[in-house]
């Protein structure tokens, strides 16, 4: 920690710093003319942010992040690069792409503010790159539920989940990793039928932590409501399933 700054204003300058990168990912695509246009905003101030010579203060940070918001709104720039692959939708290039990623990661770090997260539990693999960025926005370790015991010198809790008699769904994580008194963010690319879901709450529960909610990029369909026993999702998109 700094000398004589508290944690509101480290999080707080954390803050300011992210909205800038977001700023400087999009100044990756687009002109200082174009984004002054795109923003409402001179093209000298924001030259001033991009090259990091003036940092916005926290309330113009707040500003700027609305704007930025409106403009690059999350849920288009996940479907402008979303593909499909044999009937499965693939996040990878949303989650690979610095703009879409730093917008995504300031708009579940808005939702989540109030909610007191201390750690992030991500199932591997997908949504990992996600929980990394979440992990640093909100300063916080992040845990990767794993399918496989990765270090035999280590104690592993583990639950696991019946999806049909001949496929479990099994995670683990090392045993301390979450406990008492942490407030747990969970982390996936996508949410359909609720059963990993349903596997890392109960990781979160028999650690002793509660669940604070689910960050997820993409939700399907109703399934996973009565699957995954989880009261809080906050998605970016929401999709219908259809027979």
């Amino acid at each position: 920690m700094l000398a004589g700054v508290g944690p509101d204003k480290l999080d707080k300058l954390r803050y300011r710093l992210l909205v800038v990168e977001a700023l400087r990912a999009a100044k990756a695509r687009h002109s200082y003319r174009e984004l002054s246009r795109m923003l409402g905003m001179d093209s000298t101030v924001l030259a001033r942010y991009v090259t990091a010579s003036v940092i916005p203060s926290y309330d113009q940070a707040i500003r700027l992040w609305r704007i930025l918001r409106r403009v690059f709104d999350p849920a288009k720039l996940i479907l402008e690069s979303a593909s499909m692959y044999g009937g499965l939708l693939d996040l990878t290039p949303a989650l690979s792409d610095p703009l879409t990623l730093k917008i995504i990661t300031l708009e579940f770090l808005e939702r989540f503010r109030h909610s007191g997260i201390t750690k992030i539990l991500v199932p591997e693999a997908a949504g990992i790159p996600l929980a990394t960025a979440l992990s640093l926005a909100f300063n916080v370790n992040l845990v990767i539920a794993r399918r496989a015991k990765e270090n035999p010198l280590l104690e592993y809790i583990e639950e696991h989940i019946v999806e049909t008699p001949r496929v479990t769904r099994i995670f683990y994580i090392p045993k301390g990793s979450l406990g008492r008194g942490d407030n747990v963010l969970v982390v996936d690319d996508i949410i359909q039928s609720g059963y990993t879901l349903a596997v890392m709450r109960k990781l979160v529960e028999r650690s002793g932590a509660r669940l604070a909610g689910v960050a997820a990029l993409v939700v399907v369909g109703e399934e996973w409501k009565s699957k995954s026993g989880v009261d809080r999702i906050e998605a970016i998109i929401n999709l219908s399933k259809h027979p």
